[in-house]
């Protein structure tokens, strides 16, 4: 899916103008940048938190974003959260929540989970949202390197949309079917080629 995003802080400050922005379909992109590049405002926009002026296709797309915090409720529990949304309607959720162990942490308050728990506990009800698209803020960071590989797995299995921000680009490598820099707002560099680590950060170093 195409796009062309145009978006201004305070309807001032430009943070993408004319940003046009190709999204394969049932793949994941990896989006990366410097701190400040823009990386969850283009989150927050493609998920339509902040609007964007005369992109139609935005309006079509049923989303569901994972913020860096999480973003459940903090006194429902992953159970609650999978209860309200109908998870038993689907199984995509299922594997995450074994990969996870959410058995040992479902029936405990998101307010008393650790930051790497709500984060999976996040995860998995994306999973069982059933939303077209899933937007995913920096998911590694809060993750052990066990559960991180876990993520991959999971994210190739859900045959899924899915748009991620990441500073971790040994995993990019892992995950990505498409990875992209922005830089003042604009894409800076892209591929969908298959690349190693090493090359990724010879890219990073020179267009990031």
């Amino acid at each position: 899916m195409k796009h062309t995003i145009n978006f201004k802080y305070n309807k001032k400050k430009v943070i993408f103008e004319n940003f046009e922005l190709e999204i394969p379909e049932n793949k994941i992109t990896v989006i990366c940048g410097h701190n400040g590049a823009g990386k969850t405002t283009l989150l927050k926009i493609l998920s339509g938190i902040f609007p964007s002026k005369n992109d139609e296709n935005l309006k079509k797309v049923k989303g569901w974003l994972v913020p860096a915090s999480g973003g459940l409720i903090r006194h429902f529990s992953l159970k609650e959260h999978l209860d309200i949304i109908k998870a038993e309607n689907n199984t995509n959720w299922q594997e995450a929540f074994s990969l996870f162990q959410a058995e040992t942490f479902e029936k405990t308050p998101v307010r008393k989970l650790s930051t790497g728990q709500e984060m999976m506990a996040s995860i998995i009800v994306a999973c069982a949202s059933n939303s077209e698209f899933i937007y995913l803020d920096e998911p590694f960071a809060s993750l052990d390197p066990n559960n991180a590989e876990n993520l991959v797995k999971i994210l190739k299995n859900l045959r899924k949309t899915i748009i991620i921000t990441s500073h971790d680009l040994y995993l990019t490598t892992e995950v990505a079917d498409k990875i992209l820099f922005i830089k003042d707002g604009k894409i800076s560099w892209q591929s969908e080629n298959q690349l190693d680590v090493e090359e990724l950060k010879t890219a990073y170093k020179d267009f990031a």
